[in-house]
């Protein structure tokens, strides 16, 4: 039997998954493969180009978490590594992961250094969510140095860690997590379609008394976009996922969270009709983004509290 189990959840990711797959194989992994029912023929990529794989192809998108755990379900290995379509996980990597669980009791959830496909480094490493990191996280974008010192030390350990870290959350780009843990915590919530689901993870990891950490000294390249989809999909997904986890877990901030969201749409969808009327007169297509900024201001006026907290079904 393999002492990891590889799931990977993909949404039109024939481009990527043989890439991704291979060095799982590579590492002995028993690699499953759940499809959200993927409009590119990447189940039957899989099914015709990689025999050794086991394929759960679902006839509708269930959402991420959904996913995970149909593949968890299905696993025999207590190590399980979750990887995106879009991450190419070297063989040394997987193993490294899987020790450092066997030899830590105390440890979760542990996820590599992850670089992106320039070689430059991923802020993969960060604080589980708060209102003050949220408008970190978007004045990094503009002035990365200058806030690295003043917000979130796990910033500066995402570049500069040479040794296990403790954090307080990582994006499960590549993360490996005990079977038997993820039971425990009733495996990932499945009241997000996508975004923000690591995090609520890593809260409940911590919550059961876990540790956990950002292992620097074994990497893993995630060049991002294989599953991410139309934006005026993916940014109000997004929103809809953050507004869910402070709902339920920062209730004190919700009302911030959700009046900066209508304040960026608002502007994000002057901003996006200005760039269309742009395009138009060069006979370029829209870039969508009015559209995608309004679906979020639409999400942020109507779900309060309770509506937010809800299943993504039922918001």
């Amino acid at each position: 039997m393999s002492r990891v189990c590889a799931i990977i959840v993909t949404y039109n990711s024939a481009d990527a998954i043989e890439a991704c797959v291979a060095p799982l194989l590579d590492s002995d992994a028993h690699v499953i493969v759940v499809d959200n029912d993927s409009a590119d023929g990447t189940a039957a990529l899989v099914r015709e180009r990689l025999p050794q794989v086991e394929l759960i192809a679902n006839e509708d998108n269930r959402g991420f978490p959904a996913a995970v755990n149909q593949g968890a379900a299905r696993a025999l290995s207590n190590s399980l590594l979750l990887v995106n379509p879009d991450c190419v996980v070297p063989a040394d990597t997987v193993r490294a992961l899987d020790a450092f669980l066997e030899e830590h009791p105390d440890v979760g959830l542990v996820g590599p250094r992850l670089r992106e496909d320039d070689g430059s480094i991923q802020i993969s490493a960060h604080p589980l969510g708060s209102f003050s990191t949220l408008l970190a996280n978007r004045a990094r974008r503009v002035f990365p140095r200058a806030l690295s010192d003043r917000f979130g030390e796990t910033y500066d350990v995402s570049l500069n860690a040479t040794e296990p870290t403790d954090v307080g959350m990582l994006i499960a780009a590549c993360v490996a997590i005990r079977r038997d843990l993820l039971e425990r915590i009733g495996g990932l919530d499945e009241g997000y379609f996508m975004y923000l689901e690591d995090m609520e993870l890593c809260l409940q990891v911590r919550r059961a008394g876990y540790r956990v950490v950002y292992l620097p000294t074994v990497e893993a390249r995630h060049v991002g976009g294989a599953s991410s989809g139309d934006r005026s999909h993916v940014w109000p997904h997004h929103s809809r996922s953050l507004l869910r986890f402070h709902a339920r877990h920062r209730p004190q901030t919700f009302q911030l969270v959700r009046a900066t969201l209508v304040a960026r749409a608002v502007l994000g969808m002057g901003l996006g009709l200005g760039q269309d009327a742009l395009a138009a007169a060069r006979h370029q297509p829209p870039r969508r983004k009015t559209l995608a900024w309004a679906r979020v201001a639409r999400i942020a006026v109507r779900q309060g509290r309770r509506r937010a907290a809800a299943d993504w079904r039922k918001a």
